[in-house]
């Protein structure tokens, strides 16, 4: 039954492809955007900008309060998933 369904499914295939393509895409740019080590070399590149005078203040604190939004979202996601790793333990089951 499964090689009927394949071959029906055949004409998707270039579409199921270009799904999956888009969707790792995706997930690199969600996963670089909230990456700590990134948004920790970007606040330090702001701060450099901002003593070499290229961005005013107004802007500075614009984009220091958007990273550390992003930054306290990329911790809540690491803790997150190191919850998800911890087994249970023998008590608790």
């Amino acid at each position: 039954m499964g090689l009927f369904k394949e071959l029906a499914l055949l004409p998707l295939a270039p579409v199921r492809g270009t799904v999956w393509v888009t969707e790792q895409i995706a997930e690199e740019a969600d996963r670089r955007l909230y990456d700590e080590e990134n948004i920790k070399r970007e606040l330090l590149q702001l701060e450099l900008d901002a003593d070499e005078g290229r961005i005013g203040d107004a802007e500075r604190e614009r984009l220091e309060r958007d990273l550390f939004e992003r930054l306290a979202v990329a911790r809540v996601r690491q803790a997150e998933a190191e919850l998800s790793n911890v087994e249970p333990r023998e008590d608790e089951v």
